[in-house]
């Protein structure tokens, strides 16, 4: 008898009917592993299943989160213990054995047993043919010592949950020590920040609303307008401070961005890649909207997402645009803004190596062929940007990656090509709770900065400020 069938087309539905825990997370995880959807907007799902004793949402976060995030480590110790390779196994048993291992290497609340049981009763609903299967994977697995389990006994990329590739990346990076340590901290989700508007709201007001509905929060760790969300019972967009445009959710590491773009009231901005608006609404919040900034995007669903966000923000001083920012330098429609900006801002599209913590699934999708795709996209970014400083202007040149190719390499070789650009300190830009080391102090003088998760407490962000020559 052939199992329930899952597709694009009736995922949602299966989703929204799940009878228990496990099953909705198996949905989830099949959904971002199988079918291409990203584990944050996978996640927000959870919310909208009707509420059932069957189902915990904090459980199904955890070991959703969990399978995703671990899917690397998982998919070793199933070979290395079940001699089994999860590649050559069909999507949906992928999926239950790695949810399954989650619990028995990562949650001590399930009983073996009990997890064993549901694993068979969930492949009986969906591949009834492979029971037999995965009951021998997980009995093997189950009857293996627990020390064998201790991730730390192998290579460091099995304990950091990275392919070799990737983990190499941060090796070549940050040299062997410090890769372990950031790779350990991209393990672990720590809630989440959103900006408020100072102008609008106090700290302690603002934690007391939130309090009210169920959302706990105390300071950000370094920025002034941040706050730390710890624990959430709804959704953050639901809120009322949310919906009144009192809050934005956005990391701190971004917020630092807009910051060291350090705006000034009249100044005219170009944001050229703004999806969904987080730097752009906050340098306008900066300045109390009394600039000129445009927005543009090369996405018209993601450039949607920054006209929501200012509107729902009541901001008036940005207009926005669709525009390819590889091109921007012979747009015929930006021709008489070239040279024009006070501050252009390029958020270039990268391998976005310092989310790992939040958006688990670039731990499946990136590659290191991909990433050599992406430095060339930055540097005709960056290259088309620079046509739009004008003398004595700046420009914002940052990644949400942990790359120094990508990084700290690409701003050199622009100023290579550029000699018309240079850098100096950002020291007086940076917040006073900002951890500032020997090392750092080097970077900040010569102009920009790197976030590291193990030592900030942030997402991994690298910000460079280069200042155009004046003529």
């Amino acid at each position: 008898m052939a199992g329930k069938a899952i597709t694009q087309k009736n995922i949602g539905k299966l989703i929204i009917s799940s009878e228990d825990s496990r099953e909705l997370c198996f949905l989830l995880i099949y959904s971002v592993c199988e079918l291409e959807a990203f584990s944050n907007l996978a996640a927000k799902a959870i919310s909208r299943v009707p509420k059932k004793d069957t189902i915990s949402p904090d459980f199904v976060r955890a070991m959703f989160y969990g399978t995703i995030t671990y899917a690397y480590s998982i998919d070793f110790l199933i070979k290395h213990i079940a001699k089994s390779d999860v590649e050559k196994m069909d999507g949906v048993i992928r999926s239950i054995v790695r949810m399954s291992v989650w619990q028995f290497v990562f949650s001590s609340k399930v009983p073996e047993f009990a997890a064993v049981f549901q694993a068979v009763e969930l492949t009986r609903k969906y591949s009834p043919q492979a029971c037999a299967y995965v009951n021998a994977i997980l009995r093997k697995i189950t009857n293996t010592p627990v020390d064998k389990f201790n991730l730390s006994q192998y290579k460091a990329e099995i304990e950091c949950s990275l392919k070799p590739e990737i983990y190499g990346v941060f090796k070549k990076s940050y040299g062997k020590d410090r890769a372990l340590s950031i790779g350990r901290a991209l393990l672990e989700v720590n809630g989440f920040s959103i900006r408020y508007n100072t102008s609008k709201i106090s700290q302690d007001a603002l934690i007391r609303e939130l309090e009210q509905e169920g959302i706990f929060s105390s300071s950000g760790y370094f920025m002034n307008e941040a706050l730390h969300i710890n624990e959430c019972e709804m959704e953050i967009d639901k809120s009322k401070s949310f919906e009144d445009g009192s809050i934005f959710v956005q990391s701190e590491a971004a917020m630092l961005a807009s910051r060291i773009a350090n705006p000034k009231s009249k100044d005219r901005i170009l944001d050229i890649c703004s999806a969904p608006g987080g730097k752009t609404t906050h340098i306008a919040q900066i300045v109390a909207d009394d600039c000129q900034i445009d927005a543009l995007d090369i996405n018209e669903s993601r450039l949607e997402l920054v006209k929501q966000n200012i509107e729902r923000l009541k901001l008036n001083s940005i207009s926005c645009s669709i525009a390819d920012a590889t091109t921007l330098g012979t747009n015929p429609d930006f021709e008489a803004k070239l040279s024009s900006y006070d501050i252009v801002l390029a958020d270039v599209p990268c391998s976005g190596l310092g989310l790992l913590a939040r958006k688990p699934d670039i731990r499946r999708t990136i590659t290191y062929d991909r990433i050599v795709e992406l430095l060339e996209k930055q540097r005709v970014i960056l290259d088309n940007a620079s046509k739009f400083v004008k003398p004595g202007g700046s420009l914002i040149y940052c990644t949400c990656t942990l790359n120094v190719d990508e990084n700290e390499n690409q701003v050199k070789a622009f100023l290579d090509r550029n000699p018309y650009f240079y850098t100096e300190s950002i020291e007086q830009y940076l917040p006073e709770r900002l951890i500032i080391n020997s090392d750092r102090e080097v970077c900040i003088k010569n102009g920009y900065i790197t976030l590291f998760p193990d030592v900030d407490n942030s997402d991994g962000f690298f910000i460079c400020r280069m200042i155009k020559r004046l003529e």
